[in-house]
């Protein structure tokens, strides 16, 4: 694991992570430095009594695994047991955290991130994506779809043939200039152990069991990159049910079919404010008009990952 390099600030550390400066109370190993940024978010280390104090009498839904509730006044709350528990204010801009059982650092903090920053930035009015996105010879694309539908391993079959990691697990999505363009997260990748050891072996050795995914986080190779800079999206591809019979081809989305890809590929989808559902089509729209979405299907064997790279390319092309 790399180490963060870090900027003290008037807070403690501060670190740039998917656009956004991180202003908190400890610091981040899986992200880098802070550097100029008109958005940020403050990051408090808080005893978690003082949380449960906030969060009263309220109940989460009980079969959820996650405790997540909002409460009365527009901020989130958020527990996962033995890891953290955390709330988002109102505006995104302000998180009150807690630690929680015997995690250890790189599992809070992973699981910690993506809940954290999900959540505010939704509340910001922005809609991130559950997304893995590689960039290879300057043309950036994401892979979206479900748990289990393959973009780790896809996406470590792409890095192994020299593509790089610009995020994993969520794609913060902007646009500028007529343009789509996706943030850096932080440089690790989820990958189950075996299919680690195949793909990445040269990362194995460095890379740590995260207890609640049940996947090692892994580094692929050290990039140079400059991380504070978004990069421009070429395509999503939204890895769909294998074909019958097994063959691999793609097609673009368009309508319905791209507002359910679209949709379904929500990173916050417990937050249900009034306005959202109005909002994410306006999302939907705005991707239409900027950058392509193609149904990418293939059977999952890994003796036919070749020909999805190929696939991908002649897209890209």
């Amino acid at each position: 694991m790399h180490s963060a390099r870090r900027t003290a600030s008037s807070h403690g550390h501060r670190h740039l992570v998917y656009g956004l400066a991180i202003e908190s109370d400890f610091p981040l190993a899986s992200v880098g430095d802070g550097s100029s940024s008109s958005e940020g978010l403050r990051l408090r280390l808080v005893p978690s009594a003082e949380l449960r104090r906030r969060v009263g009498e309220l109940k989460a839904d009980p079969a959820d695994w996650i405790e997540h509730i909002v409460l009365g006044d527009g901020s989130v709350y958020m527990k996962l047991d033995g890891i953290f528990e955390t709330i988002v204010s109102a505006d995104g801009g302000d998180v009150a955290c807690a630690r929680l059982g015997d995690a250890d650092q790189r599992t809070f903090e992973a699981n910690l991130l993506n809940f954290v920053l999900s959540a505010a930035l939704t509340l910001r009015g922005e809609e991130p994506l559950h997304a893995t996105v590689l960039e290879r010879d300057g043309r950036a694309f994401a892979l979206l779809g479900p748990s289990g539908a393959g973009k780790s391993t896809l996406a470590a079959f792409l890095i192994s043939r020299g593509a790089r990691l610009v995020t994993d697990d969520m794609l913060r999505l902007t646009f500028a200039g007529g343009r789509a363009v996706a943030h850096h997260g932080p440089h690790r990748l989820k990958l189950f152990d075996d299919q680690a050891r195949l793909l990445l072996p040269d990362s194995v050795a460095a890379g740590h069991f995260n207890g609640l995914s049940g996947k090692l986080m892994v580094e692929p190779r050290e990039d140079s990159t400059d991380r504070a800079r978004p990069r421009p999206l070429a395509a999503m591809f939204w890895l769909g049910d294998p074909p019958q019979p097994d063959e691999v081809g793609s097609a673009r989305l368009a309508g319905t079919a791209l507002a359910r890809a679209l949709l379904s590929s929500a990173m916050n989808i417990r937050y249900h404010a009034p306005d959202r559902l109005a909002r994410q089509m306006r999302f939907v729209a705005r991707v239409a008009e900027t950058v392509p979405v193609h149904a990418l299907a293939y059977p999952r064997r890994h003796e036919l990952l070749g020909c999805v790279d190929g696939e991908i390319r002649r897209v890209l092309a």
